[in-house]
């Protein structure tokens, strides 16, 4: 360890407290920065739609609603419901078929019984019972940039940056 003495001994103690509160200098601003960030990656998080056998058009946002950053030793990650990997890589085109005996929606008793998929397809009009379908894959939407950029743009992490760090700098710690 590194250690000093300075004549003045008022200026002593504010370093010597800069220096012992530097790893709470270090948790304040992850802290802060993923606090700042987490409305910014929620507004451009997009928001899916489903629709029932009906036809009724059902708005989703559980990817959005479930956006958290989680504090770990060596700082923060964002994450949220399984499907993000999905939205953010995108994924390649592949062919989807039913699991088990019935499909996950098919399970109403005057739905077929046997293994069809079963979803509303709005380009058709009607609700659709295929044995299997060929996806045509998506592209990638990786909605965190654009998140970090009007963040940046609205001076919002240089803001609580800024704020921290003069409070480490005039208090002598955190």
């Amino acid at each position: 360890m590194f250690a000093f003495r300075v004549e003045d001994d008022s200026l002593t103690s504010i370093i010597e407290g800069m220096a012992d509160s530097a790893g709470n200098l270090m948790d304040a601003l992850v802290r802060g920065v993923s606090e700042t960030m987490t409305p910014y990656v929620k507004q451009h998080a997009p928001v899916g739609k489903r629709y029932l056998l009906d036809g009724t058009m059902i708005m989703g946002g559980e990817l959005r609603d479930s956006l958290h950053f989680v504090y770990g030793q060596y700082g923060s990650y964002l994450a949220g419901a399984r499907q993000g990997i999905w939205v953010i890589g995108g994924t390649k085109p592949h062919r989807i078929a039913p699991r088990g005996p019935r499909s996950v929606v098919s399970t109403r008793k005057q739905l077929p019984q046997f293994p069809h998929l079963s979803f509303f397809w709005p380009k058709v009009g009607t609700a659709v019972f295929p044995k299997a379908v060929n996806h045509p894959g998506t592209e990638p939407n990786d909605f965190r940039w654009e998140a970090f950029q009007q963040a940046m743009d609205e001076m919002a992490i240089q803001d609580v940056t800024n704020r921290i760090m003069t409070q480490w700098v005039s208090g002598g710690g955190i």
